[in-house]
């Protein structure tokens, strides 16, 4: 895990989100003291104009105002209100920089976490759900931490300030006024309450609506194909209605608590006229106090409607914190281990017996063979049988049983997870693209290739020309996934990329299944002195790609059930032998179906 997620968030279940959103603000402790340095600026400059606004309005009805003395106060306030700007504008630079940059931080700590996740938590875990947890709670975090907590210390000093300046100037007028208070500290705490549970509810029900929609992109080819556009927009528009009916019942709430808050204010001012109005009258309260009485009280319906915005910008903060802390407190499920691996990239298998998490169907059953360094491994079967699950065994994509995998002639389970998966070369059965350009593509994760070693890659794999008849050649951007290729174009630019990062263990899973047998065999032949310098686990379902292989697993329903070189199987009269013949009769019958212009190469 990433440094700054273990500072921030320790072991699981260790603060509360309230602690975590404090320690957040922490790391930024120096913008954090100038904005508020600042805003207390702001803060005590406004405070200052109400005064000077009394003593204008008291010379003016005490007969004692001259132009002069006007122009001074004018000019006092002028100056003051360019402090106030001047002040506004460093609270802003510095708080907004502050949030934001907490939001960069914990958007990185989440990235870095999910990389360290294993396999089985995408398994278990929706696309929508980690996509709210990077858009709408990082968001809210960010407003916690920001504007709440600006907003929390503006609306401490001027409601206490202002109560304070109230007070000196007449006390029981103060008293008065502030009544409507404890209504206020009353429903505060009732709606907070509602606001943190119907921001939950409403945080859930995003996830659910992000993941349709990306499911939904992501097949749109097969939902055109199917013609079924009409169900997925009814279903998506379920999950949307959901979403905003939610969210109509947490506006309801807050539109119920805004208006409550802003009454309360405005009784305060009622509470005023009555009673101010009448100190006036009978000579206790002058005009200009009367005045700057008035304007401290409107200085205080802010922190009375801040409290209500702070708790639902905290609320839904905290609500966030507590989803993104279930998300952070997720440990991987493979250890990484503390022994780096060797060069000798060996392969062993000791009875092993393997089924996925959660599940209690075997994939694997007393599997065991044993594979020298340099050499090629071929591992064929029917589909199920195991095939993809033992080569993702060996990069600890899954956890095998301890003791039955070794590499280098180490248990995987001792070896760092960094070292281990370095050594090898993958092209899963499933080839993903990025969207990038179809160079990029090749040298992903091969830092420093040069374009001659990737042009000499692409021959190898036999797609060179086909590439170069793109418009922009190695410039070509791919797509999503790479859709603007061909499914045999895409495993060829997968090969590439394995090859380029120079591995110890390449590993081809039926990464030759969309291209053609004469491109196979073309391909195999320019592989075969890189699979001299390296040791090759080929698993396909054609025994033309693994009959030259060194050693050949047959497995049956998770079994291994024959294995040894090419020709021993034949000679035994198993399955290995009836696959071949099967294919044979194919391949002759494909020939046969082709007509013979076809064939004579016309």
């Amino acid at each position: 895990m990433a440094a700054g997620v273990t500072t921030t968030f320790g072991e699981p279940c260790a603060k509360s989100s309230r602690r975590i959103l404090w320690s957040l603000l922490m790391r930024h402790k120096r913008a954090m003291a100038l904005g508020i340095l600042a805003l207390l600026g702001v803060d005590g400059l406004q405070l200052l104009i109400p005064k000077l606004t009394q003593y204008v309005v008291d010379d003016l009805a005490g007969g004692m105002a001259t132009v002069g003395k006007l122009w001074l106060l004018a000019g006092a306030i002028m100056a003051v209100s360019v402090g106030v700007g001047l002040c506004r504008f460093v609270w802003r630079y510095f708080i907004m920089r502050a949030s934001h940059r907490i939001e960069r931080d914990l958007r990185q700590d989440l990235y870095n976490h999910l990389q360290t996740l294993s396999p089985q938590f995408y398994d278990k875990t929706k696309v929508g759900d980690i996509m709210a947890h990077a858009t709408n709670d990082l968001n809210a975090v960010r407003m916690a931490t920001g504007i709440a907590a600006l907003a929390t210390v503006d609306a401490l000093f001027l409601a206490v300030a202002g109560i304070s300046i109230m007070a000196a100037m007449n006390l029981k007028l103060t008293l008065l006024v502030l009544i409507p208070l404890p209504l206020l500290s009353l429903s505060m705490l009732r709606f907070g309450k509602l606001v943190h549970s119907r921001f939950t509810a409403v945080q859930e029900a995003f996830s659910k609506l992000t993941d349709k929609a990306q499911e939904s992109m992501s097949g749109i080819r097969v939902v055109k194909a199917y013609g079924d556009e009409k169900s997925e927009s009814s279903y998506f528009s379920e999950r949307a209605k959901r979403c905003v009916d939610l969210n109509i019942s947490l506006a309801r709430v807050w539109g119920l608590f805004g208006p409550l808050i802003g009454a309360l204010a405005l009784t305060s001012m009622a509470i005023l006229i009555g009673a101010g109005g009448r100190l006036v009258i009978y000579g206790r309260l002058s005009l200009g106090e009367f005045v700057a009485f008035s304007s401290y009280l409107d200085m205080l319906i802010w922190p009375m409607m801040a409290v209500g915005w702070v708790v639902n910008i905290l609320q839904r903060g905290t609500a966030s914190m507590d989803r993104l802390q279930k998300l952070f407190h997720t440990k991987p499920d493979i250890k990484d281990g503390p022994v780096e691996a060797g060069p000798e990239p060996s392969l062993e298998v000791h009875d092993l017996t393997f089924s996925y998490p959660g599940t209690d169907a075997v994939v694997l059953k007393n599997v065991s063979f044993s594979l020298p360094a340099h050499s090629t491994l071929g591992i064929v079967g029917r589909t199920g049988s195991g095939k993809t699950t033992l080569v993702e065994l060996f990069l600890r994509l899954y956890d095998p049983p301890e003791g039955t995998v070794l590499v280098g002639g180490i248990n995987t389970h001792h070896l760092s997870l960094a070292s281990l998966r370095s050594l090898f070369g993958y092209v899963p059965q499933e080839t993903f693209l990025f969207a990038l350009s179809i160079a990029d593509n090749i040298t992903f994760g091969a830092d420093g290739l040069s374009r001659e070693k990737m042009i000499e890659l692409a021959k190898t794999v036999q797609i060179h020309d086909e590439i170069l008849a793109f418009p922009d050649g190695y410039d070509t951007l791919v797509g999503e996934r790479g859709v603007t290729l061909s499914g045999g174009q895409k495993q060829r630019v997968a090969i590439a990329r394995a090859l380029a990062m120079n591995p110890r263990i390449l590993v081809l899973d039926d990464a030759l299944s969309s291209v053609d047998t004469e491109t196979e065999s073309a391909i195999l032949t320019k592989l075969e002195e890189r699979m001299n310098r390296c040791t090759t686990i080929c698993v396909a379902h054609r025994i033309s790609t693994v009959r030259n292989a060194d050693l050949i697993l047959v497995l049956d329903d998770g079994k291994l059930v024959d294995s040894g070189r090419h020709q021993e199987l034949l000679e035994r009269e198993g399955y290995y032998a009836e696959l071949y013949r099967m294919q044979q009769i194919e391949d002759q019958r494909r020939a046969a179906d082709t007509p013979g212009f076809l064939r004579s190469g016309n």
